[in-house]
């Protein structure tokens, strides 16, 4: 298990999504007629997962990250983005990687979306050390058991149960909903601190938060207690287009509580706190859910420093599972940073299948 070139050899089969694309069919139902076959084979999965659980289980850096990535080409290849040319940016160790792909964002999104710039850094296996961070060490041991878990469906039975990995992606929905939607890290969290004063709009539970403080920085985080409905129109959208209705396709409703139990850190305020302090960095993650309203925007335009850290995809480094913009900054806000600002720094992060997040640092245009 620890050696590069034998975990490739164990992909080789990946190669019959392509195959069946080219004859028009889905990889997907091809698995899907294999899940008698796959169950029939229980007991040898068990077997091989515990023998690859006992293989990771003393490893390094190499073997975590091994792990997370098998995990997420697992999901591209069920989503079909197998071939997406941003596949290979999943990839901790590109030897051990079987998708195609530019990675480090050297290709840009679907429907000609231009590619990031500065080009997506590559994910480093140290990412994953979590170095006190215990949000980062839960994600390591849920993509390490899915990972594992897949890869031995794999190899044992040419499959991989769909009910199971249904339920895996809802687990992560779950925890991304309870904790935060981007993971920490320390790489990323020393890049922030080195912006401090910072000040944080939808701020969450104030995980983020907590960690920068920790780590020296002047962080005063803020976020409503409960959903805005004003929130949801316009914006830019996945579905409904920019511009959409007030509740069209909300993810919440009006007064629901958001995140759960706070972080003391956490003091109530929404966009008007960015117009209060134009002396601190203005810090933003996932502030439009789905990549669509207008909160991260109400932010933007109250805000008047110099500096925004943004947290999430962007559009030139997203899989456009909703939106070519990515799921976490509505287009419109989108374009009025680009046209205001300058991106300077680019810091990747460990995602949760299906995503690309990062670090961004801005800088405000001056004439």
């Amino acid at each position: 298990w620890g050696d590069v070139g034998r975990c490739g050899e164990m992909w080789g089969d990946v190669a019959q999504a392509r195959s069946c694309r080219k004859a028009g069919a889905a990889w997907r139902q091809l698995i899907g007629r294999r899940q008698a076959s796959l169950e029939a084979a229980r007991p040898r999965v068990v077997a091989m997962y515990e023998r690859i659980e006992a293989g990771s289980l003393a490893g390094g850096d190499k073997e975590g990250a091994l792990l997370a990535q098998t995990c997420a080409t697992f999901f591209l290849l069920l989503e079909g983005r197998d071939a997406h040319p941003l596949a290979h940016a999943t990839a901790y160790l590109p030897a051990a990687c079987p998708l195609g792909g530019g990675g480090g964002g050297e290709a840009g999104g679907e429907g000609g979306v231009a590619a990031l710039e500065p080009a997506l850094p590559s994910l480093e296996p140290s990412l994953l050390r979590d170095a006190g961070l215990p949000y980062l060490s839960l994600y390591k041991s849920k993509v390490a058991l899915w990972g594992g878990y897949l890869l031995a469906q794999w190899g044992v039975a040419r499959a991989i149960s769909l009910d199971e990995t249904a339920t895996m992606a809802q687990e992560a929905a779950d925890l991304r909903n309870a904790h935060a939607w981007s993971i920490p890290t320390s790489a990323a969290l020393a890049a922030m601190c080195r912006h401090s004063p910072l000040v944080e709009l939808a701020a969450g539970n104030g995980l983020w938060a907590k960690a920068l403080l920790e780590r020296g920085a002047d962080v005063l985080a803020f976020d409503t207690e409960a959903w805005q409905l004003s929130f949801a129109a316009g914006g830019g959208a996945a579905g409904g287009g920019e511009g959409t209705a007030a509740g069209e396709g909300a993810p919440f409703t009006e007064g629901e509580a958001l995140m759960g139990a706070r972080e003391a850190c956490v003091e109530q305020g929404g966009p008007e706190a960015a117009a209060a302090h134009p002396d601190r960095a203005l810090v933003l993650m996932w502030p439009d859910y789905g990549g669509r309203g207008s909160y991260g925007l109400a932010c933007l335009r109250a805000y008047r420093g110099d500096r925004l850290l943004l947290v999430g995809e962007w559009r030139g480094a997203t899989f456009g599972r909703r939106s070519e913009s990515g799921e976490s900054f509505s287009a419109e806000f989108q374009r009025e940073v680009e046209a205001g600002f300058v991106r300077e720094e680019l810091h990747r992060l460990p995602t949760w299948p299906g995503s690309l997040d990062h670090v961004a640092v801005w800088r405000r245009r001056r004439a």
